[in-house]
């Protein structure tokens, strides 16, 4: 069995956690803008509600995020975070797609996803890469 790289596993999950938590934090302190990047200038930003579903999604995206850092710190401790970071992408850009498929999405939102949709296929790698430990 060879070496896993470890060092670039905990770069790349560093570089992960700071990708969600950016976007997390800009989400929440410009939630008007973003919303509007990602579902066009029709959006509704006014309603309470919404305001609040989003800024709980913008919470969770930036807990996913400290979920990465500590991964980077212990690769194999915090697996089970990468299964759920994995779920959570992958869901996140597929109904991205759908909706701006359907017309109530912009492109940029799913170029963004696309950012998600890259780490899923290295958590994936990660995932068969580690299945039996780090050597």
């Amino acid at each position: 069995m060879k070496k896993i790289n470890t060092d670039l596993w905990q770069k790349m999950f560093f570089t992960g956690s700071l990708w969600n938590i950016s976007i997390g934090l800009f989400g929440l302190f410009f939630y008007d803008f973003a919303i509007k990047m990602l579902f066009g200038a029709q959006a509704v930003t006014d309603n309470l509600l919404a305001l609040i579903f989003f800024r709980f999604f913008m919470i969770a995206v930036i807990i996913f995020g400290a979920g990465y850092w500590a991964v980077s710190r212990d690769l194999l401790a915090n697996r089970a975070v990468v299964w759920m970071g994995l779920i959570a992408k992958l869901l996140i850009f597929f109904t991205f797609v759908y909706y701006y498929v359907l017309g109530q999405a912009t492109w940029f939102s799913v170029f963004g996803c696309s950012g998600d949709f890259a780490f899923s296929i290295l958590f994936i790698l990660f995932l068969y890469q580690t299945k039996d430990g780090l050597y």
